[in-house]
């Protein structure tokens, strides 16, 4: 390295010779080198007493709004950065129009209030209106979920010691699942207890078809699809999981049954899978959210019941409600042609069996003829079968990791982790540190990643059954 001249070295300017003035203007160039060797040194010594300097190589973006991203992931990205600007401008149109401009409330009240009232019977039919109230509660929840990740979730997080972002994000996540399948399998249960098929299923299926809904049941189940709906969304916008195929998959087979059972009169079974569903997933968020804040005593205890109500309600108290499903289902509800105001069917023999365009357009006609076919209740078996297909994979790899926490090894749970968790890996390996402390290399990788073999409920930890939110803090307030 450059050493600088001393100051006995320096020309003082006194010779006033060609040659003292050449070794003048050498001198002075050597004290301006001099000077800058000065300044790297003393920014060395106080690297170096930092402590590491960290050097990462370049390495390819794996998320965020940035040139080298397509067109699709570009707008996806600004989406997400702006959910809480857009939802809040959508609600402010709708709010406004409908208490500003009165002329606009027969239409407006159809975002904000339960339709087809009935006041012979105090019930509510169903119809394609119901639409307004699904859209309006996909723009509220995108909203809601949004503003309680950025101000409420995470800050909590932060009061809580949590500093790593991806922690951060995924404890906010965890939260908002928390409160949303608290309330929502709460009111589930309310309803179930209070009907005529609580503890009795084949009641499900008694006086098909049930063609009008209170009308907190009806808000609750359009609203529960509304929340599906939006959960495609979100799966789409934000930075995608390992699991996503799966996860998509997920989404839109309970799309379809909560549609299919709204549309053909089958609600009260639906009603009895979400609350089985809702269940685990208000335990799940509950046991992440306990392991990242570091009660691991808790977290054990509330994961072994998570596992255990998992199995009794996915795998044991479902099967039920799809045994049912068939067998009660026919041995309640003859083949044949349902009018609206009819108490019997017309048989198939009295009137031939409707051609395949019927029996489809009649999701859309809910409040007219409906015809019931062992074909349909067959699709619908169907569709619930698959649902246990995806839960039983997500059963198996639950347990797989779980069993190998019990022998002693390593958990490593990435059933939910970022499709870019490898990529930043690999940027892990090749940071170069420099210094005397080479302790800070391993906290450095473990921040944020690290998962303790020695707690049981660690296999929870990186990822979830739902929830996909990105790296970045959501929203554009």
């Amino acid at each position: 390295m450059y050493a600088p001249p001393s100051d006995d070295d320096r020309p003082s300017g006194r010779h006033h010779s060609s040659k003292g003035a050449s070794r003048g203007r050498s001198g002075t160039d050597a004290s301006k080198k001099g000077e800058k060797g000065s300044a790297l040194r003393r920014k060395s010594s106080a690297a170096s007493a930092r402590g590491p300097v960290l050097k990462r190589k370049k390495s390819p973006p794996s998320w965020g709004i940035k040139k080298d991203l397509s067109m699709v992931d570009r707008t996806a990205a600004f989406f997400v950065e702006n959910q809480i600007r857009f939802s809040a401008i959508i609600l402010a149109f709708m709010h406004g129009c409908h208490y500003l401009v009165p002329q606009l409330q027969p239409t407006t009240r159809k975002l904000l209030e339960v339709c087809y009232y009935n006041p012979a019977t105090g019930s509510y039919g169903k119809g394609p209106d119901d639409v307004y109230l699904v859209f309006y509660w996909i723009v509220m929840f995108t909203f809601l979920r949004a503003t309680a990740v950025d101000y409420i979730f995470m800050p909590f997080a932060r009061r809580g010691g949590i500093s790593a972002k991806k922690d951060l994000v995924r404890f906010a996540e965890q939260a908002w699942l928390l409160v949303y399948y608290s309330i929502f399998w709460t009111l589930g249960m309310y309803l179930m207890y209070n009907s005529p098929y609580w503890m009795d299923l084949a009641q499900m299926w008694v006086d098909w078809p049930v063609r009008e809904l209170g009308g907190t049941f009806k808000w609750y189940y359009l609203v529960q699809y509304a929340f599906w709906l939006q959960q495609i969304f979100v799966l789409n916008i934000e930075e995608r999981r390992k699991d996503y195929h799966q996860m998509f998959a997920h989404h839109i087979v309970t799309c379809m049954l909560i549609f299919a059972s709204y549309t053909y009169h089958m609600t009260r079974v639906g009603n009895v899978i979400l609350c089985v569903m809702d269940v685990v997933d208000i335990l799940l968020p509950l046991a992440k959210m306990l392991k990242y804040l570091g009660y691991n005593a808790i977290c054990d205890c509330t994961f072994g019941v998570f596992l255990i109500t998992w199995f009794i309600g996915r795998h044991v108290c479902y099967m039920r409600i799809v045994h049912s499903s068939w067998f009660d289902a026919l041995a309640h509800i003859r083949e044949g042609w349902y009018a609206p105001n009819a108490t019997e069917p017309t048989l198939y023999s009295e009137k031939p069996c409707p051609s395949t365009s019927f029996l489809l357009g009649q999701f859309l006609k809910p409040m007219g003829t409906v015809v019931f076919k062992k074909e349909i209740l067959g699709t619908l078996v169907i569709l619930l079968l698959a649902l246990q297909v995806l839960t039983l994979m997500w059963f198996y790899m639950i347990l797989r990791v779980a069993w190998k926490v019990i022998k002693g090894g390593g958990a490593d749970d990435t059933r939910s982790d970022d499709e870019g968790d490898d990529d930043e890996e690999e940027e892990d390996e090749d940071i170069e540190f420099e210094g005397p402390n080479p302790k800070a290399v391993e906290a450095v990788q473990m921040n944020g990643t690290a998962m303790s073999t020695a707690s049981f409920p660690s296999v929870i930890m990186n990822g979830g059954s739902h929830r996909h939110l990105s790296s970045q803090p959501l929203g554009g307030g």
